[in-house]
């Protein structure tokens, strides 16, 4: 549920305890904005905010979302903690609270 600001949250615990938590701004089913923090680790530690701008303006659905993420994950980063299925759980997560 949108609170008072538009944003809507998750958080989600990946297999191995590692933690996702999702900021999302959406409107009329497209992310206007999105946060991503949690315990994973990222190599390029910058990589997380081209992830964010990667899921800006994406529709919130299943294969619009794994597109982009796998899209992200191809490239040369590293995630530790978290793969793309975790990413994209989180946002449907945050979507539907």
């Amino acid at each position: 549920m949108p609170t008072a600001n538009g944003f809507t949250s998750a958080d989600y615990k990946v297999a191995g305890g590692k933690l996702l938590r999702v900021r999302l701004h959406i409107v009329e089913g497209v992310i206007q904005a999105i946060t991503l923090t949690g315990d994973f680790f990222m190599h390029p530690e910058e990589a997380i905010e081209d992830l964010e701008a990667r899921l800006t303006g994406v529709p919130l659905t299943a294969a619009a979302l794994r597109a982009q993420v796998d899209a992200f994950f191809a490239a040369d980063v590293q995630v530790i903690g978290a793969d793309a299925a975790d990413i994209v759980h989180i946002i449907l997560m945050a979507a539907t609270s």
